[in-house]
């Protein structure tokens, strides 16, 4: 479910009902999505009693008094000065964000999605929304940031020479940089020759390659020595380009110390490696689920979308195999969260174990599990699932010493008409494994898809 699908009403429902409590703890847990109502004047009438242990507050409390306990953040500030949340004007409301100060003084950063409740007459009476806690994405995209300035430092550190010189090669400026690598004061310096300071061992080469560049008036750029007064030689990296004015082709160069960019490289080798680390991992955290290391709902969708593609350019069928663990409920409220993570786990070798090497076994949500079989029929599919449905009986599952009877239910569609939608696929295959817990779980359900 997206957050701009949420749109069921909150008040309602029996907030005190067992399952439906049940049910917002799980989706709480899974997804760290809190919810809440408000009026058509931006005052909260309810918020989940979850935000309790993200922030230290009581909802009530919370509910009197959360402008209170937002933070200076410039997006919090222009929130105060309008006093009031985002408002409904015809169009679904834009996400926005707000940091909030949990009790023990840290920042908490929420992503907030919100969706006006209507009546009849097309006016707003409430509104339903869900606030996304992403304050560990924030806490990596700030640190990735930092980095970035640090590396950014880094590089803007290392202290570069400039020089021009006039079409007989006679040096006209130079700044302090050039003074201090060459180790020769301006006076010594202008209306000589802008090789003058270059390692006689050297100046074959530079000559060499700056007659290529003049002829085919490109820039030069090349690693040599110079040779300082004080008889001690410097590695440099020496770029220059020709620019015309009205006396004809004049020379724009800049000389950098080497040794000191050597001194620093390894730092900016290791910060890039840093930096190219944490994007990985952010873009594999995007796609992935944490508990089973499995591509999770994003991920897959990427892949079914692709899948689409593949099918459009060679009709290539693919089927997709959805799987919902029975009476899982009973485990977490009869063992606890934890045995549930055990099951979760578990069930995730063993489809991954027992699937295709080209096959992609994913977490769906909660206790859902989707597996993409790519160029495969609807009948090999359910070959594949009732494979995985016998294997998965015949387990043992043992928590703390305690034998768990695990089975699973399992549901079936084909994307094979151009017409389709990948949406519609998993659609279908989420009604067969209705069907399958309706007729007594433990079974395979598929049926085709009608194609208009």
């Amino acid at each position: 479910m997206r957050p701009e699908e949420f749109n069921f009403d909150i008040q309602e429902t029996d907030l005190l009902s067992e399952d439906f409590s049940q049910f917002f703890r799980l989706f709480e847990k899974v997804f760290k999505f809190y919810f809440f109502v408000r009026d058509a004047e931006g005052a909260l009438t309810y918020i989940s009693p979850k935000i309790t242990e993200v922030l230290g507050y009581e909802p009530e409390l919370f509910k009197k008094n959360w402008r209170k306990y937002l933070t200076e953040h410039l997006t919090n500030k222009e929130m105060i000065l309008r006093a009031e949340f985002p408002q409904y004007s015809g169009k679904h409301i834009k996400p926005y964000s707000v940091e909030i100060k949990s009790k023990t003084g840290e920042k908490v950063w929420l992503d907030i999605h919100e969706t006006p409740i209507l009546d009849a007459a097309g006016n707003v009476t409430k509104y339903h929304g869900l606030a996304i806690d992403y304050t560990t994405r924030k806490t990596q995209e700030n640190q990735l940031r930092m980095r970035e300035k640090r590396f950014r430092e880094i590089s803007q550190s290392s202290p570069i020479g400039i020089f021009h010189a006039d079409p007989n090669d006679m040096m006209t400026y130079v700044n302090p940089a050039w003074q201090i690598i060459t180790g020769r004061p301006m006076a010594e310096t202008l209306g000589n020759p802008w090789w003058q300071p270059i390692h006689p061992d050297d100046k074959e080469e530079v000559f060499r390659s700056w007659e290529k560049a003049t002829k085919e008036e490109k820039e030069i750029s090349l690693e040599c020595r110079i040779i300082r007064p004080d008889k001690k030689s410097v590695w440099v990296q020496l770029r220059s380009r020709f620019l015309f004015d009205d006396t004809g082709k004049i020379t724009f160069g800049t000389l950098e110390n080497i040794s000191e960019r050597k001194a620093s490289q390894e730092k900016q080798e290791q910060l890039i490696q840093e930096l190219l680390d944490l994007k990985k991992k952010l873009e594999v955290s995007a796609r992935t689920d944490p508990l089973t290391e499995l591509p999770n709902r994003r991920g897959l969708s990427e892949k079914l979308e692709y899948e689409k593609i593949r099918f459009d350019r060679g009709q290539n069928p693919f089927t997709i195999i959805m799987g919902d663990i029975d009476h899982f409920k009973n485990i977490n409220d009869n063992h606890g969260h934890d045995a549930g993570d055990y099951v979760l786990t578990q069930i995730a070798r063993l489809l991954k174990e027992n699937s295709r090497k080209q096959d992609v076994v994913s977490r769906w949500g909660g206790e859902e599990f989707i597996i993409l079989l790519p160029e495969t029929d609807l009948e090999n599919g359910a070959i594949l699932a009732e494979k995985l449905r016998k294997r998965i009986e015949k387990e043992t599952f043992v928590y703390q010493e305690e034998t768990l009877p695990i089975t699973m239910s399992f549901g079936l569609s084909v994307f094979n008409h151009k017409n389709l939608k990948t949406d519609d696929v998993v659609k279908q295959a989420d009604e067969c494994l209705y069907e399958a817990k309706n007729s007594g779980r433990n079974r395979v359900v598929f049926k085709k898809l009608p194609v208009e």
